[in-house]
C-alpha cells in the first residue's frame, strides 16, 4: 500500500507542475553552453580526449588481438614487420598491397570517425570554454592546450594516412558545414601547426616529460610533435625544405635544452636503458614525451599477448610456470628485412632479450636451467608478471620519446649542413657496443641517420611515416650497412613492389556517400 501512495503521489507532483517540467533542462541532457561553467566540467571534458576508445590512443589501442593495432597495421604495410596470424583480411591486404576502397572501407572508416571524433569534442571544449564568462581563462590555459594539442594530432594523422582531408575546427551547432569539401595538404598542416604552437607558447603547461606530470600532456609532449611535423613539412609531399628543417631543429634545441628533467635512458640500477624502455617501473620516466597509459585493474594493456609466439607452451615442461593468458601470438614480429639492419654483435638493441628475444629460459621444478626457443619475437612488451600470473598487464604503449627528438635535431641539422654529432652520439653512444664512427659526407650521415630511426623507434609506428616523408626505403648490406633507395618501385620483401597509389589510403566509401563534397576520391582506389 505505501508503494502504491508513494507511486499516486509522485504522479500528482508531476501533472500539477507539468509546465514546469517542461519548461526546465533535462539534468541527464544538459546543453553544451551550460555544460561549460567550471574549471572541473572542462576539465572533464578533456579527460575524454586520452581514451583509448578515440582518437591517437585508439590508434594504438589493440582492437581484435589477432589485428593488433592501426599503427601495427602500418608497420606491416611497411615490409619491416609482420603480422602472420592476421584475421581481419583488411589487416592482410597491407602485407600483399592489395588494398582496395571497398576490401579498406570498414577498416579505414573505423580510423577517419576515430579522429574525427576526437576532433568534434576538442572544437567544443576550444570553443565553448573560450566563450565561457564563469572560467577563469588562465587556469583554463593548460587544459585548452590540451584540446589543441589532441586536435593537431588528429589532424597530423589524417592529413599523413589520407592526404586532404575536411578541416573542421569549429563545432557543429547547425548544418552548414555537414557536407565539409576536403582542404589542402598545406592548409591542414598550417592548422597543426598553429594548435600546436598555440599550446606550447599560451598554454601554460608544466615543462616535464608527460610521467612527472601526471601522465598528461606537458610542454615536452607539445615541444617533440611539434618538432617532428616541421621535420615531416620539410619532406613530402610539402617538401618545405630548409625554412622547416630549421624550424624542426629549433624545437628540437629548446626541448633538448631544456631544465624541465628529460633525459634519456642510461645504464644504472643493473638495467640497460632498452630494459628501462620495457621495465613498467620506468613508464613514467624521462625519456617519454608521449604514452598511452594503461592500469592492470582499470584499463589493461594486451601488449605483452605479443611477446611470446602462440606455439609457446601453456605449461612449461618440467615447471610449475603456467601462461595466464588465453593466448598469445605473433601479430608483430619484425622482418628480415628490419633485423638485417641491426648489427647483432655491436648493436646493443639486437643483442638477446634487449628489444627482441628468441628465448624464454627460466628454472626447473627441479631446479635445472631450461631455454624454450623460437622465432623473433618483440621482447619490448614483455612483461612477465601478467605473462605468468595476473593475465592483466599495465604496460604503457611508447609513442614519443626523447630518442626521436634527438634524431629529429641530427637529421634536421644534417639538412642544413650543420653537424650532426651533438645530436647522434648520445644515441649511438648507448646503443653500441663501440660506436660508429659519424661520416664526413652529408648524404653518408643522412643514411646512417635515418637508419637509426629504423633501429631505434622499432615499436612505436614510425616506419611507414617516415617511409611517406622521406619517400626512402631501407635496404642493408651483408655489413649492416644501410643506403637507402626510392619508395616506390621498392620491394616490401613479400614480392610486391610499392606504387603511388599506396602512399595514401582510400577515403572511407561510406563518408564519400555520405558527404559528396569529398570527391573525388584518393589516386588509384
Amino acid at each position: 500500500m505505501k508503494k502504491i501512495t508513494t507511486i499516486l503521489t509522485g504522479l500528482t507532483l508531476l501533472l500539477s507542475s507539468c509546465h514546469k517540467f517542461l519548461a526546465e533542462n533535462p539534468k541527464s541532457q544538459q546543453p553544451v553552453d551550460a555544460y561549460y561553467q567550471t574549471i572541473d566540467q572542462v576539465q572533464s571534458a578533456v579527460n575524454y580526449l586520452y581514451n583509448v576508445n578515440t582518437g591517437p590512443a585508439n590508434f594504438y589501442n589493440i582492437g581484435g588481438l589477432y589485428d593488433g593495432t592501426n599503427a601495427m597495421a602500418l608497420d606491416n604495410l611497411s615490409g619491416l614487420a609482420n603480422n602472420v596470424v592476421a584475421q581481419n583480411p583488411s589487416v592482410r591486404y597491407y602485407a600483399s598491397l592489395t588494398m582496395t576502397a571497398d576490401n579498406q572501407a570498414n577498416y579505414v572508416g573505423g580510423i577517419w570517425s576515430s579522429f574525427y571524433s576526437n576532433i568534434a569534442s576538442a572544437n567544443t571544449i576550444i570553443a565553448k570554454t573560450g566563450q565561457s564568462k564563469t572560467i577563469d581563462q588562465s587556469a583554463a590555459a593548460p587544459l585548452l592546450a590540451t584540446a589543441r594539442f589532441f586536435r593537431a594530432m588528429d589532424y597530423y594523422y589524417l592529413v599523413r594516412l589520407f592526404g586532404a582531408v575536411p578541416l573542421i575546427l569549429q563545432p557543429y551547432e547547425n548544418l552548414n558545414n555537414l557536407y565539409a569539401p576536403r582542404s589542402s595538404v598545406d592548409s591542414i598542416y598550417g592548422a597543426i601547426v598553429a594548435d600546436l604552437q598555440w599550446a606550447y607558447t599560451n598554454g601554460n603547461l608544466a615543462d616535464k616529460p608527460m610521467g612527472a606530470n601526471g601522465n598528461t600532456i606537458s610542454k615536452g609532449t607539445v615541444g617533440g610533435i611539434l618538432a617532428e611535423v616541421e621535420l615531416t613539412m620539410a619532406g613530402y609531399p610539402l617538401q618545405k625544405g630548409a625554412a622547416a628543417y630549421t624550424q624542426a631543429l629549433q624545437q628540437a634545441q629548446a626541448l633538448l635544452g631544456s631544465a624541465g628533467g628529460y633525459a634519456l635512458f642510461d645504464n644504472g640500477n643493473g638495467s640497460t636503458p632498452f630494459d628501462k624502455l620495457r621495465l613498467t617501473s620506468y613508464d613514467q620516466g624521462s625519456e617519454y614525451l608521449y604514452f598511452i597509459e594503461y592500469n592492470p585493474s582499470i584499463q589493461q594493456s594486451a601488449y605483452p599477448e605479443y611477446s611470446l609466439p602462440n606455439t609457446f607452451p601453456q605449461t612449461l615442461p618440467n615447471s610449475n610456470l603456467h601462461v595466464a593468458y588465453t593466448l598469445v601470438t605473433q601479430v608483430w614480429t619484425p622482418s628480415a628485412t628490419l633485423l638485417n639492419l641491426y648489427d647483432s654483435v655491436n648493436d646493443i638493441r639486437r643483442h638477446e632479450k634487449q628489444f627482441y628475444s628468441t628465448s624464454f629460459n627460466y628454472t626447473t621444478s627441479g631446479g635445472s636451467p631450461a631455454s624454450i626457443a623460437y622465432s623473433f619475437m618483440p621482447y619490448r612488451w614483455f612483461d612477465s608478471t601478467a605473462l605468468f600470473s595476473t593475465a592483466a598487464s599495465g604496460k604503457y604503449a611508447s609513442v614519443y620519446r626523447l630518442a626521436d627528438v634527438y634524431l629529429i635535431a641530427a637529421e634536421a641539422a644534417n639538412e642544413l649542413g650543420q653537424d650532426p654529432t651533438p645530436y647522434l652520439m648520445p644515441i649511438l653512444q648507448r646503443a653500441y657496443v663501440v660506436p660508429p664512427a659519424i661520416p664526413a659526407g652529408q648524404s653518408d650521415r643522412r643514411n646512417l641517420i635515418l637508419a637509426e630511426r629504423y633501429r631505434e623507434l622499432a615499436m612505436e609506428g614510425h616506419f611507414w611515416f617516415d617511409m611517406l616523408r622521406t619517400r626512402l626505403y631501407p635496404d642493408a648490406d651483408g655489413s649492416h650497412h644501410v643506403t637507402f633507395s626510392a619508395l616506390v618501385g621498392h620491394s616490401n620483401g613479400r614480392g610486391q613492389q610499392y606504387s603511388n597509389t599506396d602512399l595514401l589510403l582510400p577515403l572511407p566509401t561510406s563518408e564519400m556517400q555520405r558527404n559528396p563534397n569529398l570527391k573525388p576520391q584518393n589516386p588509384g582506389y
